[in-house]
C-alpha cells in the first residue's frame, strides 16, 4: 500500500490508570505476590435486555479454567467474596476534572453498572463501569477530536501465562481506577490519531495523577476503511500506534484483494475433514510423529481454489484460519501453501492433496486433533472463511510486538451491560464538583509557560517536568526550596544514581530530605550527597535525618584534610571532593571547596 486509505476514520479509547488507590476497596496500588492461588470456571450470562453478548459466548466457548494469583493489594471485594464499598471520591474528582479540561458535560448523578468479561481478566465476570460525562472536544496542534464518554472504571487483572486449557491472572492490578476517554471515528491519520492521544495523556501528565508502570496508559484503536469497524486492543505505547494502524490498513487491503480473486475462481467449497494417519506410510515429520504418540489424529480437508491465498506474499488467509482455531485450542493446522516446511516434503505435499481430491489451484488443511475435534474446527473455519467472504472484517483484534493484529474475539455490543445493584447511584455534591474544579487541568503550554515563570526552568526542563508526571511533587519540593535545584534532582541527579547503583532514591524519601534541607538552609551539594547515599544503600532516610548529617562540612576540618593533599590531587576537584565526603561521611559544598582550594593556590 503506497499511502494511507483516504476513506480511513479512527477513532481512540484511551485508559489511564489513577494513583489514589483502589476504586471499590481501600487497598494501596501496588503489591506482591504472596504465594497463594484461586481457581475458577467463568460463564456468561444475559445483559439487561435479556441478550448474550456475542464477544462473551466467544470467550465461554474456550472452556478455559481461570488461575488468580493472589497479592498482597487484594482482598475479599477483588475475589468477588465481598460487596463492593463506596467509589473512590477521589477517583471520581479526577475523572471530572479532566471532563471539564475538555468541555464535557459532566452528570449530577453517577450509575454504575456491570459489563459482562468471561476472558477471566476480573473475578466476577464483569467489570464495573460508570459514565461521569458526555461531550467535549480535544484539540492539538494541528487535529481536534469530539468525546463521545468519559468513564470510570476498574482496571482489570494483569494477565500473566495464557494456555490452551488454563490462564493465570495476576490480582495486583485488579481495582485500581481507570478513567476512560472514548472519541468520535473523526482521525483520518495515524499522525492525527497520535497527536490526539498525546493531548489526552498530557493532561493527566499535568495533574500528576497517573499511576506509575510501563501499562499505566492503554490506547484501544477503532479504525476502519470500509469494511466494518475493527477495534485494536492494547497499543501501549504511543510510538507503536502508526506502525500498527498502517500494517492493519494493509492486512484489510490484501484481505480484500484476496477475497475478489478467490470468488473469481469459483470460492471455497465446503469443509470437510477426514481422518487418515497413514496418507503418508511412513511420516518423517516429528511434528505429526509427537501428535500420533499423544493419541490425536491426522484430519485433512480439501480448500477449494485456495492455493496461493492462505500464504504468498501480500496473502495470509492461513493466519486468519489459525487465529480462529487457537481461540478454540487448536493449534496444530498445516496447509499446502506452507510446505515443504515440519518435516514434511514436497513429494508427502503432494501426496496428501491427491488424497484430498485437490486439483492445481486447490490447497489443503491439515489438522492435528483430538478425536471429536475436527468438527469444531469444521465450523470455526467455514465462519471465518465465511465472514472474510463477505468483506466484513469487523472484529475485536490485539495489538502484537511486531506491530501486527491478531484476532480476539467478534465485536462487543450492548447486550454486556446491566447495572450494579451493590451500590447506589452515586451524586456528584459540590464538594466534588470544588475538588473537580481545582484539579482541572490546562494544557502542555500553559503548564510549561506556568513553570518557566514561576520558577525560572528552561522550556525543555519545563515540559519534562510535566510529561514524566513530576508535576505535583515539583510544585510542591520547589514552593520551598529553589526550582532549579529540585529540576536538576528529579531529572538528572536521580536518573544518573539508578543508573549508577540499580535504584534511586523515592519521591517520599526526597520530600524528607528537602524540607530538613530548606528549613536548614542546606545547598543543592547536600541535596545530591543524600540521594547518592541512599541510592548505594550506604545510608537509610532515618540516619541521614539524625543530627546534623545533612549539613556540609565545616571548612576548618576541609582545610585540615587539604593540607595533607598534594597539588596535583587539588587540581582535580570533582575527585577532592568525593574522597573527602567518603572520609567524613558527610556532604561537601563543592563552591566551598573550590574557594579554599584556590586560595590555596594564591599562597
Amino acid at each position: 500500500m503506497d499511502k494511507f486509505p483516504e476513506n480511513a476514520m479512527i477513532g481512540l479509547e484511551v485508559h489511564m490508570q489513577v494513583n489514589v488507590g483502589k476504586l471499590f476497596c481501600h487497598c494501596p496500588p501496588e503489591g506482591q505476590e504472596t504465594g497463594f492461588h484461586v481457581d475458577r470456571h467463568l460463564r456468561t450470562t444475559s445483559g439487561e435486555g435479556g441478550i448474550v453478548d456475542i464477544s462473551a459466548k466467544s470467550e465461554e466457548m474456550k472452556n478455559r479454567s481461570i488461575r488468580y494469583l493472589e497479592t498482597s493489594n487484594s482482598c475479599l471485594v477483588d475475589l468477588d467474596e465481598k460487596p463492593p464499598e463506596t467509589m473512590n471520591r477521589d477517583a471520581l474528582s479526577v475523572a471530572m476534572a479532566l471532563g471539564n479540561s475538555f468541555g464535557t458535560m459532566v452528570l449530577d448523578r453517577i450509575s454504575v453498572m456491570r459489563k459482562i468479561v468471561i476472558d477471566g481478566s476480573n473475578t466476577s465476570g464483569f467489570q464495573r463501569t460508570s459514565v461521569v460525562g458526555f461531550g467535549g472536544t480535544i484539540k492539538g496542534k494541528s487535529a481536534s477530536s469530539v468525546i463521545t464518554t468519559i468513564c470510570l472504571e476498574e482496571d482489570s487483572c494483569r494477565k500473566i501465562e495464557d494456555g490452551d486449557s488454563i490462564v493465570t491472572y495476576s490480582l495486583e492490578r485488579l481495582g485500581i481506577p481507570l478513567i476512560e476517554i472514548s472519541t468520535n471515528p473523526d482521525m483520518k491519520t495515524p499522525e492525527e490519531a497520535m497527536e490526539i492521544a498525546r493531548e489526552i495523556g498530557n493532561r493527566i501528565m499535568i495533574m500528576g495523577m497517573l499511576r506509575k508502570g510501563a501499562d499505566s496508559i492503554r490506547q484501544d484503536v477503532n479504525f476502519s476503511m470500509g469494511f466494518g469497524r475493527v477495534e485494536i486492543k492494547g497499543v501501549s505505547k504511543l510510538t507503536e500506534m502508526k506502525n500498527i494502524l498502517v500494517r492493519e490498513a494493509e492486512r484489510q487491503d490484501a484481505l480484500q484483494e484476496a477475497v475478489k480473486k478467490w470468488k473469481e475462481t469459483g470460492g471455497f467449497g465446503d469443509i470437510d475433514f477426514k481422518r487418515n494417519d497413514q496418507v503418508v506410510e511412513k511420516w518423517s515429520s516429528k511434528m505429526i510423529l509427537k501428535a500420533l504418540e499423544e493419541g490425536k489424529g491426522v484430519y485433512i480437508s480439501i480448500l477449494k481454489n485456495g492455493r496461493g491465498f492462505l500464504k504468498n506474499g501480500r496473502y495470509t488467509m492461513g493466519r486468519e484460519i489459525a487465529d480462529a482455531l487457537k481461540l478454540i485450542g487448536i493449534r496444530g493446522i498445516i496447509h499446502f501453501d506452507e510446505l515443504p516446511a515440519y518435516g514434511i516434503n514436497e513429494d508427502e505435499r503432494d501426496r496428501i492433496l491427491k488424497y484430498a481430491g485437490g486439483g492445481s489451484k486447490d490447497s489443503f488443511l491439515l489438522l492435528l486433533v483430538d478425536p471429536g475435534r475436527e468438527q469444531d474446527a469444521s465450523l470455526v473455519i467455514r465462519e471465518r472463511l465465511e465472514k472474510l467472504f463477505s468483506l466484513n472484517f469487523s472484529e475485536t483484534r490485539a495489538a502484537m510486538e511486531d506491530g501486527t493484529t491478531r484476532y480476539m474475539r467478534p465485536l462487543s455490543g450492548s447486550g454486556r451491560m446491566y447495572p450494579e445493584t451493590d451500590i447506589p447511584i452515586i451524586k456528584v455534591d459540590r464538594d466534588l464538583m470544588e475538588t473537580a474544579r481545582e484539579l482541572t487541568p490546562g494544557t502542555l503550554q500553559d503548564a510549561i509557560k506556568m513553570l518557566q515563570d514561576k520558577f525560572g526552568l528552561s522550556g525543555q526542563d519545563a515540559e519534562t517536568i510535566v510529561l514524566r508526571g513530576y508535576m505535583n511533587t515539583f510544585s510542591k519540593l520547589a514552593s520551598s526550596y529553589d526550582g532549579k535545584t529540585i529540576s536538576r534532582i528529579l531529572l538528572q541527579k536521580m536518573p544518573e544514581a539508578e543508573k549508577k547503583f540499580g535504584k534511586t532514591i523515592s519521591l517520599e524519601e526526597l520530600e524528607n530530605i528537602v524540607s530538613i534541607c530548606s528549613k536548614n538552609k542546606y545547598g543543592r551539594y547536600s541535596l545530591e550527597w543524600a540521594v547518592d547515599m541512599i541510592s548505594s544503600g550506604k545510608m537509610n532516610l532515618q540516619k541521614i535525618m539524625e543530627g546534623n548529617t545533612l549539613m556540609p562540612l565545616e571548612t576548618e576540618t576541609m582545610g585540615k584534610y587539604l593540607e595533607k593533599v598534594s597539588s596535583e590531587e587539588a587540581s582535580n576537584l570533582s575527585l577532592l571532593q568525593k574522597k573527602i565526603s567518603e572520609e567524613f561521611a558527610r556532604p561537601v559544598d563543592m563552591s566551598m571547596l573550590a574557594g579554599m582550594v584556590k586560595e590555596r593556590q594564591r599562597k
